[in-house]
């Protein structure tokens, strides 16, 4: 089968597509002809190795072929030793642990365990469910775990347009906030009052978030503690999920560290999130999707065999949604 590929550390120009042996379940796995992936920005921080610390847990790696992507959907077509859940023939998407990442989810074919993965809708394309997998999990998380949203909470999207950004604010209405407010540039204004947006604030055009919020969902990290403070409730919770700048060194990880002795000094919660890839979180967001009160933007679909592309104009930043995959096979099977 063919599978995009890595050696060394490199640009999207060195990804490569090799052929490699048919992969096989093993106990407790599943096999799944790729239908879709999509493409996220944890991707192009591993095959650069950018920022350095990550190249402290993969050194032992380089120069060995490693796999590219996370995010799938497509039909199961081979089921391992003691699973029972699922079946040949069904459809499904999922997302593969970027901790445990080695084969990559741009390929023909993935192999999965079932907490990786749910059943996807007949209504749902496979390329929206590739491209809600991580993005959504994260968007979840970050609401329910992280920021401790409840009904009623004053909510404000941070990043409103991007891949997590805009499934943030569609989930906090789900999860019945008061209100859901976002920031973005002009050109993702009506996106976001079409998907729901109370208040909209550019931020090209100087206007500015004034709250007060229960919670900030945060993509880019761009506001300063003192600016995060202002308009935060007492007891209010900042949860930051991305950063647009850092230094090579530590990347995101720089200004989310900086802020977080900020939130110390001014007296408010700052907090990260660690997205947790399972089943139950995944089931959520196919029910949401099924029956059309969550909807992925999709900026582009790109042929499968054109990855390298996808992630160069991923990485240009100002992505509306996201970017997906799509293989182009026939659709058979349950």
């Amino acid at each position: 089968m063919r599978a995009l590929t890595f050696a060394n550390y490199t640009d999207p120009r060195g990804l490569s597509w090799r052929e490699l042996p048919m992969p096989v379940p093993g106990p407790g796995q599943v096999l799944v002809r790729v239908g879709a992936a999509s493409v996220n920005p944890v991707d192009w921080h591993i095959y650069r190795g950018d920022p350095w610390v990550l190249r402290l847990k993969t050194r032992s790696k380089a120069g060995e072929p490693r796999g590219v992507g996370e995010d799938f959907a497509g039909i199961i077509t081979e089921i391992g030793p003691g699973v029972s859940e699922y079946r040949v023939g069904e459809r499904v998407f999922g997302t593969i642990p970027a901790a445990v990442q080695v084969a990559g989810a741009i390929a023909d074919f993935v192999v999965a365990q079932p907490q990786w993965i749910a059943r996807l809708p007949h209504s749902v394309p496979d390329q929206d469910g590739a491209a809600v997998a991580l993005a959504g999990l994260t968007a979840l998380q970050a609401l329910r775990d992280a920021g401790a949203m409840r009904p009623g909470h004053r909510v404000l999207v941070w990043g409103g347009s991007g891949g997590v950004g805009h499934l943030a604010v569609q989930i906090a209405h789900l999860m019945g906030a008061g209100a859901v407010e976002a920031v973005c540039s002009s050109r993702n204004v009506d996106m976001m009052e079409e998907l729901g947006a109370d208040a909209v604030f550019d931020y090209t055009r100087g206007e500015t978030p004034i709250g007060p919020y229960d919670l900030v969902i945060d993509t880019v990290c761009t506001a300063s503690a003192r600016t995060l403070r202002s308009m935060l409730r007492p007891g209010g919770t900042v949860v930051t999920i991305g950063a647009l700048s850092g230094g090579r060194l530590l990347g995101p990880g720089g200004p989310i560290i900086r802020r977080a002795l900020g939130a110390k000094v001014r007296g408010f919660k700052a907090k990260t999130i660690m997205t947790r890839v399972n089943h139950a979180d995944l089931a959520t967001l196919a029910e949401w999707m099924a029956t059309g009160k969550l909807g992925v933007r999709i900026e582009r679909d790109f042929p499968l065999a054109a990855a390298q592309d996808a992630y160069a104009v991923l990485e240009q930043g100002k992505v509306r949604g996201k970017l997906a995959l799509v293989a182009r096979v026939p659709k058979t099977g349950g």
